[in-house]
């Protein structure tokens, strides 16, 4: 092998080793992470039972508020971002309406509580829509939600109670596992604001 064929050889491979180094040196893909909100399975008891059955369809969200990757915000909610590989394990308006169903129905809110999706005959219907689910991106970290829920008389299609009930909560620690936290004592705060609203219906 000629000399000018051997330095051009050692080039190439030259080259090849600090390639391989520079992707060797990439940092890891993070893991996907799934989150969910659990609703407390001891809330106090209602003390004025609805009488009858309580249909729940699936809560109401617009845009990026019913998907499942998280949110954040670090300007209050002027500007929100999807975080990258942090999921919901299962849609917002699913998830957030199943978890109210099984904290009236621990609450004692009712004869009984159903989704909707059981076609059951109920009296009356709980409507509730998303209007923020985040996390607050910051010094301080943490979670905000608010939702808007109303109780109505399917008979009538009258209001009986309702509210938009918003907890801002900050987190222990920086981290998102720490701001699903934040979110779910969040969730709690509001569905026992919304249980005390059921009991001091008219």
């Amino acid at each position: 092998m000629s000399l000018k064929m051997f330095s051009r050889a050692a080039l190439v491979l030259g080259l090849a080793l600090s390639l391989s180094g520079c992707f060797g040196s990439a940092p890891p893909v993070p893991k996907e992470q799934y989150f969910r909100l659990i609703a407390s399975a001891e809330p106090a008891v209602v003390e004025k039972p609805i009488d009858g059955v309580v249909e729940i369809p699936l809560f109401q969200a617009e845009g990026v508020m019913g998907e499942r990757p998280l949110l954040f915000t670090k300007d209050n909610g002027m500007k929100l971002e999807q975080r990258n590989y942090a999921y919901w394990t299962d849609p917002p308006p699913a998830m957030l309406r199943d978890q109210l169903v099984a904290y009236l129905r621990a609450a004692k809110a009712a004869g009984d509580v159903v989704p909707s999706e059981l076609r059951v005959n109920a009296q009356f219907r709980v409507e509730g829509r998303i209007k923020r689910l985040e996390q607050l991106d910051g010094a301080k970290n943490g979670g905000s939600i608010a939702l808007e829920l109303a109780l109505i008389d399917k008979s009538t299609d009258a209001i009986v109670a309702s509210g938009i009930y918003e907890v801002a909560k900050d987190a222990s620690g920086p981290n998102i596992d720490d701001a699903v936290h934040a979110l779910n004592a969040g969730l709690n705060e509001i569905f026992a604001k919304f249980a005390v609203d059921l009991a001091q219906r008219s």
